[in-house]
């Protein structure tokens, strides 16, 4: 058995001190719901039941291309950081997100990859695609992205080396 100061000299210690807390307001969680709402009854009222199946399958669709892509990039970064991202399904942090601290330089890299990639693998299927699949798929993609994307933004002059938590009614931004 290992004495006591045996543990402390061997022991990493974090110090984190808590730089900023971007409240969730309920109001925002509820217009999020709102949006996509609105989004399947338009399509639904200007393309019937094509537009209802489109509308269902174009959110499969983006959170299976946004896990690609995340997947894809965390192939280049040297840590195993994929153990620290899973599925998550409270509004408004929807779809493969970090579920403990991520480093905002990361997180920060792999949005921006997110929304470009993503617009242009939707622009590339476009010549096969109808009009109410094109709406969907582009819809979902910015709604997804969107919490995340409003977060980076206020997070945009912080210090890139800090650390990001999402909670479910909260965003905590850390340094060390």
């Amino acid at each position: 058995m290992q004495r006591r100061s045996e543990i402390h000299e061997n022991a990493t210690v974090y110090h984190y001190q808590l730089i900023k807390k971007i409240q969730v307001q309920n109001e925002s969680v509820i217009s999020y719901g709102i949006i996509v709402s609105g989004l399947g009854i338009f399509q639904i009222i200007m393309y019937s039941y094509q537009g209802l199946f489109y509308w269902l399958a174009s959110a499969l669709a983006i959170y299976w291309l946004h896990w690609v892509i995340i997947k894809l990039t965390m192939i280049r970064v040297d840590e195993p950081e994929d153990r620290r991202w899973g599925w998550r399904y409270k509004t408004p942090w929807i779809g493969y997100l970090p579920i403990v601290m991520v480093e905002h330089q990361l997180f920060r890299k792999l949005h921006r990859h997110l929304l470009w990639i993503g617009l242009c693998a939707i622009a590339l299927i476009y010549p096969w695609m109808g009009e109410s699949a094109m709406i969907s798929l582009i819809s979902w993609h910015l709604w997804a992205l969107a919490p995340r994307l409003i977060v980076l933004n206020k997070l945009r002059r912080s210090r890139k080396d800090g650390l990001i938590f999402l909670e479910d009614t909260s965003v905590n931004f850390y340094h060390r």
